[in-house]
């Protein structure tokens, strides 16, 4: 797998680690472990007023439970009593059948100190049972261990070095239709930016290589815009793009995460063929170097604003 897929999906699964909660991740987990351990994995469902018995999956070969809690939010108190009530509610039903206990959930910064004592608690009461817990990184090792056809089935097309290659103007055009909605305003900054504006910004190493990526294909970008015969086209796109992201900037999200929401902005809600997703990628390139979406380093407002100082 090349560079560009590889790091294409890194940003999607975190992307759907993050979006999904509650039945939607439960689905999630065991989609992926279905595919990693195939004729192994008994994903279990509720079934009527018997429910699941507290069992979300069963990993046969390694006598292994597994115990999905994904909620909006991770409150201490609400997860221990979860904890609690899933870990004593399985014994009745499977006790005979596990030697192993995992908590799977969504916190993508790991869990509190609290439900980590909790969890150590119950393996040193129950010393014949392996208590564990499993995040972002313990389910993101299981998926990268699938091969590119299981990856695709579980998230996606994904582009490659080829496709980017291989992007042409109608692929652009097909993504900056989407979102040539919104009217331009007055002003647009649009200027050159120095290399030093992805590590300003904190932005991942993956989603680095995916707008470095893009820079392929940017000029295309850029001579659409310029050939387009509505001379405003250009400036319609900017604007909505950095409407989008100074929305993502008021809610305070990462910078990863809003790199997904401009990128799920370009693209749609549903994902593309490659080739798409490639232009997608030059485009955000694109509008990254070129215009005010993200922030200016120190070094670059001082270029256009010598009497600026750092605070």
């Amino acid at each position: 797998m090349d560079q560009l897929r590889h790091s294409y999906y890194e940003v999607v699964f975190e992307n759907l680690y993050l979006k999904k909660g509650g039945g939607a991740f439960q689905d999630f987990f065991s989609e992926i472990m279905e595919k990693c351990h195939p004729n192994d994995f008994q994903r279990v469902r509720p079934w009527g007023n018997a429910g699941d018995r507290k069992n979300d999956g069963y990993l046969h070969s390694e006598r292994t439970l597994f115990q999905v809690y994904a909620p909006n939010e991770m409150i201490a108190k609400d997860a221990i009593t979860k904890i609690n009530e899933d870990f004593h509610g399985a014994f009745p039903y499977w006790e005979m059948y596990f030697d192993k206990w995992i908590f799977v959930h969504n916190s993508r910064d790991g869990l509190g100190p609290d439900i980590v004592a909790k969890l150590n608690e119950l393996a040193i009461y129950y010393g014949s049972v392996t208590v564990g817990s499993w995040g972002f990184e313990e389910l993101r090792q299981n998926v990268f261990t699938l091969n590119e056809a299981d990856l695709a089935s579980l998230l996606g097309p994904a582009p490659s070095s080829r496709d980017i290659l291989d992007v042409r103007y109608h692929d652009v055009q097909e993504v900056l239709s989407k979102i040539a909605r919104q009217e331009p305003p007055s002003h647009q900054d649009i200027r050159p930016v120095p290399p030093t504006k992805l590590k300003f910004n904190r932005l991942s190493a993956d989603v680095q290589v995916l707008l470095t990526s893009g820079m392929q294909k940017a000029d295309l970008v850029g001579q659409f815009f310029d050939e387009h015969f509505d001379p405003t086209y250009g400036d319609k796109i900017a604007a909505a793009f950095k409407k989008e992201y100074n929305k993502c900037r008021r809610l305070s999200m990462k910078p990863d995460t809003i790199f997904r929401k401009l990128q799920g902005f370009a693209g749609g809600s549903e994902r593309g063929t490659p080739t798409y997703e490639a232009a997608v990628l030059a485009v955000l390139a694109y509008l990254f170097e070129q215009c005010d979406i993200f922030e200016r380093s120190p070094e670059e407002v001082k270029h256009h604003d010598p009497s600026y100082q750092a605070s």
